[in-house]
Parts: structure tokens; sequence; C-alpha cells
């Protein structure tokens, strides 16, 4: 009996013991060691719960050993804790990528990635793979597919050109529209900034998004034929006040110079080729005795910098806040070329009554300094002997060397590239400023219904000057420069819209319904002054070489709506239909409508699919819409008649005499115009599959489209003689055709505790057709541009020369081309459309390798099929003694002059359209990760990149990568080593 008793009360102890109630705390924390605010910790099964304080601090009672503890927060992955009796459980938080990633960015609204139904890429913005990026397209080259970006060279001024399959138009702008936090970009640039994607500093970018196929863009109507790209900046989030900081180091250099003669090997070429000549002694005579590489002389080695501080957070539970400042000095290894950046941005994000109106305020400012250095110099480095110095102590032009005609500079002789840089200030001054309001209001009485309203406005205030004195070589002989301009831009946006969102539960379905209006408001005004410095007019004022003032706006007024609908779940649709009004065209062709219609079918979620652990995810889309388009370059009034007033004695009427002095009055010159000009108009059909495989391991999206631009805008149509004020005239004339597929890939390789290894790759092919060019439907209309054609059949900006004849040694003969149409002649009859500067392929790749601390990255791009035409190689290719030595200075040769031999220049070969396919490192990054400590009250991360590396291609010259493909005076990408650090305090 008494055993029994001791039994029962042993077990009485048990039970009580694991019953018994404790008390559990402890601090939850993000991977970066900050903490959680505002996180959620419940006992799983029950309603004992708590929420962390401003130092993620929790504290829980009646808390049972064995209980599970479930921790989460909007945007991290929730975490399930057994308690096991501990005094203190800590807790640290990992992003949710997958969530983050769940939600686009689309056209005035967010969706679902899996309910979206057009073409849509989007890319984070990550620091740790995006190298040296001072501007925001940098972060996007080689990352999406169908996207070509290609930068004007290696100025830190420099301009890109960003396409998303291809170029819909002919003489309008191929530029996407950008839309940053709601605010429409203006393509038409701003004054004294090369790239006006410079005004956005990279580190406040959160997310791209590329909308590339028409039911996914025409939502933007008049401004999507060449798609639209999305920029979201960073804004403030929940939690205690931290402090970021970006900052880096690098040093830029040339990674090699064009192949030219050498100081040595130009003085033999001379010997060699010209000895038996009569005029050998004179030429001879000609030759310097220095040993100058002008290529050297004109490039260098510099240093830049950036720095980039930020500090958000939240004031109360209700304003999330950032603020942001950042800091670019760099330094272009053309000698004289700067550029000087300062940023700042605030953002706000303020909530109202329980969260039904939430408004998000955004206001950016930006100075900046450029000083453009002279690309001319470039091709004066390659031209000129190098057998002169850099200096004469003796020359009164600037004490640089200079050829001579009698004791003034030899007018078409080479100049001096030296000078050219350093006697040449093109310096501007830019200020500018975006913001906007937006403000989203759920009904408090049906929360299912929104209201949004988006102000914004863009303004720039911009001024500059380019002066070259008047002993300077290049411009002694016009009496120097001197030239000021300013500018002003003000872009003012509003949107409304509001939106419906309900579900049908009879019948499984869902939908969402918006409509709203958009006006759009953009001016710019400025003026511009030139003058001779030494050279005077007959009153003995400074010369006049040119003045003109202008102040110039445009409207675009909107009205759009969007309807989504989904069945199950699996079965999407998106309608949306947008009417744009542009003040670009006259009253009868002013208003376009531009509809859309996307189709989805989540096929995954069907039941035969739906076990399966291969397919993760497969969803198939169908799309077709109208785009236009409005940015025709071709001014704001194209279909009203302008007058300008003209410039010069020359171009004056003598109205008479006042105290004996004659009173010029200038003449107005009118412009061509054409009132029946309309909008361009883009038809697109697109059908894809996005799919992911072994749980989206293997994930990414299959695309195939084809668009066709009709009515282009034709800045060339020949007109008759007296009908316009012009022998050519903007008109509508002509259609283009687009067809090309995309293929993305992304794979998580390895994906272990303290191993990760991501790999991802794009690759699309696009073929462009002109297939009118004329009213008559003429099949073998074209117009040629130099080197370049527009030809019925062939691609956009074709390359049109004679077909070279080669010898048994595969050497050009020089003067000898095929007779194309056997008349026994060689005239312009027998040129051909020759291949194209537009690639076949354009791809991308991507590797990201992470183990513990340590981050490894290779990114890199390329093309296929793309050609480029020398210029370089055909402009100085011939060896004539005529040629190398004429009105008495001497001029350099590539040494590709040696192998051709051509005596005479042939710059219309087919020989000089050179294959220009290439692959290109972007850049290889290697960093380091820390977390915050005891001892070091900040966590971060140091890294290392090398950018742009390796090229590897069979193209000549020094890059391959030349937009429009004429590579010519091309300022070089150089090769950068940076040093960096990002530091969360």
């Amino acid at each position: 009996m008494r055993t029994n008793v001791l039994c029962l009360f042993c077990m009485l102890l048990i039970v009580t013991s694991v019953q018994a109630q404790h008390t559990v705390q402890g601090i939850v924390k993000d991977a970066s060691g900050e903490p959680v605010i505002g996180a959620s910790v419940i006992v799983k099964g029950t309603r004992t719960g708590a929420s962390t304080n401003a130092e993620g601090f929790y504290k829980l009672n009646n808390v049972s050993i064995n209980s599970a503890l479930v921790f989460s927060f909007i945007g991290y992955v929730t975490k399930e804790v057994v308690y096991k009796g501990q005094p203190q459980l800590n807790v640290t938080l990992t992003e949710d990528a997958k969530m983050l990633e769940d939600v686009v960015v689309i056209g005035y609204g967010q969706v679902r990635k899996g309910d979206a139904t057009g073409s849509i890429s989007t890319v984070k913005a990550d620091a740790s793979v995006r190298g040296l990026a001072p501007n925001a397209q940098d972060m996007l080259v080689g990352k999406v597919a169908g996207v070509s970006i290609t930068s004007e060279g290696g100025s830190p001024s420099s301009g890109a050109a960003i396409r998303i399959r291809g170029g819909s138009s002919l003489s309008a702008s191929n530029d996407p529209l950008i839309v940053v936090d709601g605010i429409f970009i203006d393509n038409q640039g701003l004054g004294g900034v090369g790239n006006i994607l410079s005004t956005i500093n990279p580190t406040d970018i959160e997310s791209f998004t590329v909308l590339k196929d028409a039911s996914a863009t025409a939502i933007y109507g008049s401004r999507a034929s060449n798609g639209v790209i999305l920029i979201t900046t960073k804004k403030g989030t929940a939690g205690k006040t931290r402090i970021a900081y970006d900052g880096n180091v690098s040093v830029s250099s040339p990674k090699k110079n064009i192949d030219v003669l050498t100081a040595g090997d130009f003085r033999s070429f001379i010997d060699r080729e010209y000895s038996q000549l009569s005029t050998y002694d004179e030429l001879k005579g000609k030759l310097g005795s220095s040993n100058t590489s002008w290529q050297d002389e004109i490039f260098r080695t510099t240093l830049n910098n950036e720095h980039n501080i930020s500090i958000y957070g939240s004031a109360g539970k209700r304003l999330p806040y950032r603020a942001s400042a950042g800091y670019t000095d760099l330094q272009g290894i053309l000698e004289t070329s700067v550029m000087k950046r300062t940023t700042g941005s605030v953002s706000l994000s303020p909530s109202l009554f329980d969260d039904h109106l939430r408004m998000t305020l955004n206001g950016r400012g930006m100075y900046v300094y450029n000083r453009f250095a002279n690309q001319a110099s470039i091709g004066a480095a390659i031209n000129m002997d190098p057998t002169q110095p850099v200096y004469d102590p003796a020359s009164k032009f600037g004490g640089y060397f200079t050829w001579l005609t009698g004791d003034i500079p030899n007018q078409v002789a080479t100049v001096n590239p030296v000078s050219m840089l350093t006697m040449n200030r093109d310096i501007s001054d830019v200020y500018n400023f975006v913001g906007n309001a937006q403000f989203d209001y759920k009904l408090h009485s049906l929360p299912d219904l929104h209201f949004n309203l988006n102000v914004g406005m863009d303004y720039s205030n911009s001024d500059g000057f380019r002066y070259i004195p008047a002993d300077a070589p290049s411009d002694y002989n016009y009496g120097g420069y001197d030239s000021d301009w300013t500018q002003k831009r003000r872009n003012e946006t509003l949107d409304f819209y509001t939106q419906y969102f309900h579900n049908l539960d009879a019948l499984n379905s869902k939908f969402d319904i918006m409509a709203g209006y958009s006006w759009q408001h953009y001016r710019r005004s400025g003026d511009n002054i030139a003058y001779r410095i030494s050279r005077l007019d007959e009153q003995g004022n400074p010369l006049l070489v040119s003045t003109s003032d202008y102040d110039t706006e445009h409207y675009i007024v909107s009205f759009f709506g969007r309807l989504n609908y989904s069945v199950k779940e699996k079965y999407l649709l998106t309608f949306t239909l947008r009417d744009d009004g542009s003040s670009r065209f006259s009253k009868k062709n002013r208003w376009a409508l531009f509809p859309s219609l996307g189709l989805a079918w989540r096929i995954k979620d069907e039941s035969f699919l739906k076990n399966s652990t291969t397919i993760s995810n497969l969803k198939l889309r169908l799309g077709w819409g109208m785009t236009g388009q409005q940015d025709i370059n071709q001014g704001d009034y194209p279909y009203l008649g302008t007058y300008q007033h003209s410039i010069g004695a020359e171009a004056s009427y003598l109205r008479g005499y006042n105290n004996g002095e004659p009173v010029w009055v200038s003449l107005l010159r009118p412009g061509a115009f054409n009132p029946d000009l309309k909008w361009e108009s883009t038809e697109t059909y697109n059908a894809g599959i996005d799919y992911g495989l072994f749980n989206n391991r293997l994930e990414g999206a299959i695309d195939v489209y084809h668009r066709k631009t009709k009515d282009l805008i034709n800045a060339k149509t020949k007109i008759a003689a007296g009908t316009n004020f012009s022998e050519y005239v903007a008109a509508n004339i002509g259609n283009l055709e687009n067809t090309g597929f995309e293929l993305s890939a992304n794979a998580h390789v390895i994906d272990r505790k303290n191993l990760k290894w991501d790999f991802a790759g794009n690759i699309a092919y696009n073929k462009n057709e002109l297939t009118k060019l004329t009213n008559s439907d003429d099949p073998n209309a074209l117009r040629q541009e130099g080197t370049l054609v527009q030809k019925v059949g062939s691609p956009v900006n074709s390359f049109y020369v004679y077909e070279q004849i080669y010898d048994d040694q595969g050497k050009p003969i020089e003067g000898l081309y095929r007779d194309r149409n056997g008349d026994g002649l060689i005239n312009e009859q027998d040129l051909h459309v020759y291949k194209n500067a537009a690639p076949d392929f354009n791809f991308g790749l991507n590797s990201k390798l992470t183990w513990r601390s340590w981050d490894f990255t290779i990114a890199g791009h390329g093309s296929l099929g793309k050609y480029n035409y020398n210029a370089i190689a055909a402009n100085n290719a011939a060896i004539s003694s005529t040629s190398v030595f004429a009105n008495e200075f001497l001029t350099n040769r590539v040494t590709s002059a040696l192998s051709t031999r051509f005596q005479t220049g042939q710059p219309q070969s087919d020989y000089y359209i050179q294959d220009a396919s290439f692959f290109r490192i972007d850049n290889i990054v290697l960093g380091y990760s820390f977390k915050k400590l005891k001892n070091l009250p900040f966590g971060g991360r140091v890294y290392g990149t090398v950018q742009n590396p390796l090229v590897f291609t069979k193209y000549s010259e020094l890059d391959p990568e030349v937009f429009g493909g004429i590579d010519n005076n091309v300022y070089p990408r150089p090769l950068t080593v940076m040093l960096g650090v990002n530091l969360n305090f």
C-alpha cells in the first residue's frame, strides 16, 4: 500500500512539473543583428502572445515546457521554436525573399506575380552584385531578357541607349518610358546632363520592373510602344532609427590603345614607302625628333570616390521615413572629363485612420557639375604625327606644337589633341528636383473601394558655357569661341484613379476594376548665344555666331481603365483601355485609343499537376495589345507653321539708318510642317510560359512575340517642290516589324545552410524588318544615309556597301568590287545590304556564390550576330604619299593600313563591316559580411570589385560594344578596380 501511494505521489509530481507555467523572454533580431520591432510572438494553439518593443524585446507569461512559440513579422519568414525551459530565448528572423518577389509593381498599382498576365520582369537592387554603377541603368545590364543597354562609352557623363525588344520606330524615339515612383521621366533629356538617369542615386533604388508586352504596357498608351521601366525607390520601414553608409574608392585606367604606328614605325614607314618619290626630302623634313604616344597623352589613370548615407526607421507606428544623401566624384580617363554629383532624398510614408489613408511623400534633389572633354581629340590622337612633340616653347598657340601655314595654324591639319582638351572649357551646372505626393484612401464603409491620387513635379535649372581662347590651335583662324546657354524644365503630373476589389464567392472568382484620369504638362525654355572672341563685326563688337531662345510645351491628357478577373485563381484575365490625347497633333488626329487583353492559365493548380513534385510552377500567358508613340523628335508643334529668326547680316533686311548707322532687321525663316501628322501605333502579340521545377530550384520564363508598327513617322519624306518650306517633311509613311523570343532561367544550384550558389541566365532573339517605306508599297524602296540604309525587306539601319573581292591570300583587292547587277559598271547600283549593328541575340549571365560570410559574384553580358562598321580603320587606311602628306602636314596611320595597303581610302567596302559579337565580364565582386557585435557597434560588408576586366571577341578595335554600329572616336570603357564598404548602424 505504501508503495502504491509513493508511485502515485511521484506521478503527480511529474505531471505538475510538466504543466508548470513559466515566463519566457528574449530578443528578436534580423539577419544583420538589428532588433525587429513589432514582431508577433504567439504560443501556438493559444491566444497568449506579445509584440516586441523598440529593442526587439518580448516577454510571455504562463508558458508550458514543450510549447511551440511562433515568431512572425511582415516581410520575414515565420519561425517556430519549441520552448525547453530556457530563461532567455533569442530568435533571428530572415527576410522572406519569396514573399517580397511575389508582389510586382505594374502600371497604377501592384499585382501578385502569380496573377500577372503580361510579360513582366523584376530586378531587385542588390548592392552585393552591382559593382561600380554610378547610373541607374548600369544595374540592369545583362539582367533582363530582351533588354539591351549600351552606354555611349566610358565618359562619366555618357548616356545610354536602352532598347526593349528592339526598336519600333524609324525617326521617332526608340527609348522606353521610364517611371520613377509614379513620375514620368522626360525622354527629351536634361540640358547639361548626358544621361537623364544620372539624376537618380542608384543606392536609393529598391527595384526595377520591366513591362515588355502590350498587355502589360498598354495602360500607359501613347508612351509605351518601346516598353516601360518602373523604378521604385526605397522607403522607410517600421522600427527604430537605423543608419546605413555605402562608400567606395576606385581606380580607372585605359585598357589598351588603338593600334597606330609608333614614332619609330612611322619614320621607317616614310623611308620604306616614299624614298623613291621626288617629294621624299620635303616629306622627310617634316618629321620631328620626338617619340610621342598621343593616346597616352590624352588618356589617364583616375581616382574616383562615391559616398552615400541613409537614415531610416519609423517615428511611432504610423510614420516610416527615410532620408539619404550622396556624393559621387568621377574623373574620366580622357583628360579634363569630370562629373561631380550631389544628391539628397526624403521619403515619408505615414498612415492615418487605422491604415485607411496611406500617404507617400517623396522628394529627390540633385546638383551635378560636368566638364565635358572634347572627344574629337581621340580621332586627332590617332591621326597626329607621333614624331612631333606635345609642347613647343616657341608656339604662340598656348605653347602647343601646331602645324602652320606661314605663321598661322594650318586650317586643315590635325589639331594637337592635348590642346583640344586643355584649351576647351565645356562646363555645365545642373539643379534638379523631383517630388510627388501619393494618397491612397480606402473607404471606411466599403474598404474594397480605393481612391488614389498622385501629384508630382520634375523641375530643373541648368546653365553652362563653352570657352575656347583665341590663341587655341583649333580656333585661332576663327577668333576663338565663347558661348553661354541656360535651360529650365518644369514637368507636372496628376494621376487620379479609383479601384474596387471584390470576391464573388458564388462563382469562386474575384475581380478588381480600376478607372482613372491622367494629366501631364511638359514645358521647357532656354536660350543660348555664341560669339567669336577676337573677330569683330562692323560695329566693333565680338562677332555673333549664333543666338536663340525658346519656350515650348506640350500636354498629354488620358483616361484609362483596367479589369482583372480570376476564376478559381487559375484562369486569369486582364483587360486595359487607355484614351490618350497629345497636343503635338492637330485636333483631328489628337486622340487615340489603346486597348489590350491578357489571358493566363495557372496549369500547375490543375488536378493533374497539383501534386507533382517535379513541376512547382507552370503558367501559360497570352497577350495582345495596341500602344502608341508621341515622342516623335519633331518638336512640340510639328503640325503648325513656325518661324525662326535668321542669324547674320547676310540674312537680315536693311530697314534704314539711324544717325548714319544701318538698322538691320533679321528675317524670319519658315519651317516645314505637316497638319496631317498622327500617332504611330504598334500592335503586339505575345505568348509566354512561366515555369518552376524542383520546388522552384529552377525557375524562369519563355516568351515569343511579334510586333508590328504602322504609320511610322518618317522624318525624311520627300515632297513635291513648292508644296512646303522644305524638301523633306515628317509624315506617317512606313511599317516595321519585330519578331523574337526570350528565355530566362534562375537556378538555385546549391542551397545549404552555409553554402549557396545562385546562377541566372537569359537570352533573347530579335529580328527587325522594315516592310514599307513609301505610299506606293514599292518593294525596292530605300533611303541611303552614308554607309547606312533604310530598305524594305531589311533591318533598320543596315549597312549599305560594295561587295569586296579578295585575292588568293584572302586580302582585299583595292577598288575591285562585284558587279552585282551585271551591267559592266561599278556604281551605286552595285551597293548591297550587308549585315547590321543590331545583334541577332543578346544574353546575360550572372553567378553568385555564398559561403558563410563570404560572397563571390561574376556578372556578364554579350551579343551574337552583331556587326560594326570599323570607321577607325576605314578612315585611316590610305597610304599613298598624298594621303599621308597633304597640305604641308603629316598624318599617322593605323597598323591595319599596312595589311590592306590601300593607296586611297575604300570607305564603302564591306571589308570594314566586321563581326562584333562579344561576351563581356562586367564585374567580379568578392565580399565579406560581418554582424554587429558587443565591441563593434555596426554590421556590414567590405568588398572588392574589378569592373570590365575581360571582353571575348574577334573584333579588332578597342571595343565591340558600339551603339549604332559606327565605330569612330568612341570614348573607351576603362578597367576599374574598386574597394568599398557597406555599414549598418
